[in-house]
């Protein structure tokens, strides 16, 4: 009773409301005839309405009932009387054709009708006698319209995937959350709305061409797909669980480089795994793998680079989930330089790589690549250091005298703007810092710790609360 009574509440047009609340009321007091004869009349008001609506955006099919409506508004005579009865015996036909119901649906609704006809009209039966129909065709009728269009918008199948086809490809797209769940999820049908979620997932994971669009490079469309798809699994993630496992086969067949693309796009998202086998899963841990072993060994100046999408694979071993489904994304990671392990950090700042960063700086080995770990790693990560990992980094940052060159103490200061979000821990580290810098002062090295030492407290000692000009 209760998930009905939230069904009636979910009705979607604010007018028809009353009538299903109205409905629902005759239901729970028995009153079977009532209800059904309200029931039917709150579904034509409601496809009424909602071949009006389409009609108003332009829709060719839905003039024909519009019209006669129109015409028979505000008129009492017996010709508008038999013209509506016209519009009430093609609704649901004209619905079908407009895709606001499907076949299935209208055999329902005419079962409905049938019954209306019986309760307004007892003279249809043998004898003239009462139709009086149990209490529970009431409630299936109920439940059969709420479910077939009382609780959707106006919106069509084919045209709802032609309009999110277009969204994807329009020069202007932002991919807001919010609007896309809106206009192509939660304001479609279920059908369609499968419909819409199957056409992301291809794109997303099979980087099909465009036909109608040369012009546009399928991996562009695939990235915005994959966009929709992390959207669509916030609103049902079964759904689009299902959508990657019915395209994971021909996936599986692609080249390395769509599958590591598509790696890249939805890895970190747990419906992705939910549609992948087992054979899929081990397929992808030998592709980072295979990435790990090309580099493990090597000295910097012998380790070919790594292209944007191998870097960012890597980097899904900051996601719990993606270590345990691909055990040798760690050790993949942990073959690389230096340099290598600050790209892949670059592409997914994150908690899970506060522990790493410290040895990236003890390992730079000139100012030049001191400069590139604290810009593209160590900055990005500062707002999910702890005071331990903050502490760390410093520690080793001070005595590698090959993190002093250029640009090095605007990002001391930069870093310790990042770490506000420890408070007074943050204080005490940097005090802990000043002291190092202080304790290397004069002694030998390629760099000037004094002077560095005065300049590093003096920049700070308008940030950190408390005082430390006395170093």
């Amino acid at each position: 009773m209760r998930d009905l009574e939230e069904q009636v509440a979910r009705v979607a047009n604010a007018e028809v409301r009353p009538l299903v609340t109205e409905a629902y009321r005759c239901y729970t007091a028995g009153a079977a005839r009532a209800a059904i004869v309200l029931t039917w009349t709150a579904v034509c008001t409601d496809l009424i309405d909602k071949i009006a609506t389409l009609h108003q955006s332009g829709e060719a099919e839905a003039a024909t009932l519009t019209n006669a409506v129109e015409a028979a508004q505000g008129k009492l005579d017996r010709a508008s009387v038999v013209a509506m009865q016209g519009v009430e015996s093609s609704v649901l036909d004209t619905a079908v054709s407009l895709e606001l119901i499907d076949v299935s649906q209208r055999l329902q609704l005419e079962r409905l009708r049938e019954d209306r006809n019986l309760c307004a009209h007892p003279s249809l039966r043998p004898l003239g006698e009462l139709f009086d129909p149990p209490l529970e065709y009431a409630r299936a009728h109920l439940v059969v319209a709420l479910d077939a269009a009382l609780v959707h918008p106006a919106s069509q199948g084919r045209k709802v995937l032609a309009a999110f086809a277009a969204h994807i490809l329009d020069p202007g797209f932002v991919g807001d959350p919010l609007h896309i769940a809106h206009a192509f999820f939660r304001q479609v049908r279920p059908a369609a709305r499968r419909k819409v979620v199957e056409f992301a997932a291809r794109h997303a994971m099979l980087e099909p061409d465009l036909p109608d669009h040369p012009a546009v490079a399928s991996t562009d469309v695939a990235d915005r797909m994959a966009q929709c798809v992390r959207i669509f699994a916030a609103e049902d993630r079964v759904l689009v669980a299902d959508m990657v496992g019915k395209f994971a086969e021909r996936w599986s067949k692609l080249p390395v480089e769509v599958q590591r693309r598509t790696l890249v796009r939805l890895g970190d998202l747990d419906a992705f795994w939910g549609g992948l086998n087992e054979a899929m899963r081990s397929h992808l841990d030998a592709m980072v793998r295979d990435i790990g072993e090309r580099h493990r060994g090597l000295e910097y100046w012998q380790e070919p680079s790594l292209d944007a999408t191998e870097a960012a694979a890597l980097a899904l071993v900051a996601v719990a989930e993606v270590r345990a489904a691909l055990p040798s994304l760690e050790t993949a990671m942990a073959g690389l330089t230096s340099r290598r392990r600050a790209e892949v950090i670059a592409r997914r700042p994150s908690p899970y790589f506060g522990d790493h960063v410290a040895s990236l700086l003890a390992e730079a080995g000139s100012f030049d690549s001191g400069e590139y770990m604290a810009r593209v790693a160590v900055l990005p990560c500062a707002v999910y250091l702890t005071a331990d990992q903050l502490r760390s980094t410093l520690d080793a940052w001070a005595p590698n005298s090959q993190c002093w060159g250029r640009g090095m103490l605007n990002h001391v200061v930069r870093l310790c703007h990042a770490t506000a979000h420890l408070g007074a821990a943050r204080d005490e580290v940097f005090r802990g810092f000043i002291d190092q810098l202080a304790a290397l002062s004069g002694t030998p090295s390629v760099v000037d710790y004094q002077s560095i030492h005065d300049q590093v407290t003096r920049e700070l000692a308008g940030i950190v609360v408390t005082d430390v000009s006395g170093g």
